[in-house]
């Protein structure tokens, strides 16, 4: 299936019209023209993915956006995969410098930054291997483990760099990456993995920055475990329901491939998480799949 550019989002083909076809070849929400009904798609995730109503003004829209579509890239990248944070916020009146650095970017770049220590997204690198945010409640249904600072223990296939990260976070609480490849004494490049890692299995979520005088702030890390409520409740089966629920609703179709690959989960897993729902593909309008308020 080809994917739809970002610029197709800001600048959608004239006529365009919302449409959530039927479930069909094992999409949950696709009909049976998959090619015809493809302008559709990009017109109603255009939708659902804040990106036809006015930027992003402040924490509290982009705390409302985190929670509303669940999970979120940073920066959504050439294609239009998953919803971004920048593209909801992203203000082209704006006057910007030659780098593309302006006000509605050093602003996104605040609330990313900020959200993580009041407890309303977690962030690391998850989708794609990118910068992704997500919202609580997701969060605590894609979480794995007890719930308890030790988690990491239970974790497989974690390299020994990523075990010293989790331990020195563990014993000494929330520490900037800068710290970590000091005391460590590893490169840059080794420490980014192991907390990529970490990040992968929502053991860490950045946590703030340190400001260090000149150059870019460094940024801080903290056990998912002590800045989140996770798990949530229910069992695995149930909240896997949750989760794929949360998925198919932001992403409006999806295949259980998609879902393996978003969450990293195994065949058997996602195939068991999407039966019901493709029961009852999601019947929605753009304005009703928005979060009020935001049309204006």
């Amino acid at each position: 299936m080809r994917m739809a550019s970002w610029s197709s989002f800001r600048h959608p083909p004239e006529g365009s019209t919302f449409l959530l076809p039927d479930v069909n070849a094992g999409v949950v929400g696709v009909g049976t023209d998959v090619e015809s009904a493809l302008d559709d798609l990009v017109a109603a995730r255009r939708s659902r993915w804040w990106c036809d109503g006015p930027p992003l003004r402040d924490i509290e829209e982009a705390k409302e956006f985190v929670e509303d579509v669940g999970f979120c890239l940073l920066f959504g990248g050439r294609e239009a995969r998953y919803p971004s944070l920048r593209e909801a916020s992203r203000d082209d009146s704006r006057p910007r410098l030659p780098s593309g650095w302006g006000d509605d970017l050093e602003a996104m770049w605040t609330w990313k930054d900020e959200l993580p220590v009041r407890g309303e997204a977690w962030l690391g690198k998850y989708l794609s291997g990118k910068q992704t945010l997500i919202a609580p409640g997701l969060l605590a249904d894609l979480y794995e483990y007890a719930g308890v600072p030790e988690d990491f223990h239970a974790a497989h296939d974690l390299g020994p760099v990523a075990v010293k990260v989790a331990t020195h976070l563990l014993h000494e609480g929330p520490t900037p990456t800068r710290t970590l490849r000091a005391i460590f004494g590893e490169s840059a490049k080794t420490v980014d993995k192991a907390v990529a890692d970490l990040g992968r299995k929502l053991l860490v979520t950045n946590y703030g920055v340190e400001e260090t005088g000149s150059g870019w702030a460094s940024c801080v890390l903290e056990l998912t475990a002590r800045a989140f409520t996770v798990p949530s409740q229910g069992s695995r089966a149930e909240r896997d329901a949750g989760a794929a629920a949360c998925f198919l609703d932001t992403m409006i179709t999806t295949r259980p491939g998609d879902l393996r690959r978003a969450f990293g989960w195994p065949r058997e897993r996602a195939d068991a998480a999407l039966p019901a729902l493709s029961r009852e593909a999601p019947r929605a309008t753009p304005s009703a799949a928005r979060a009020p308020g935001r049309s204006g």
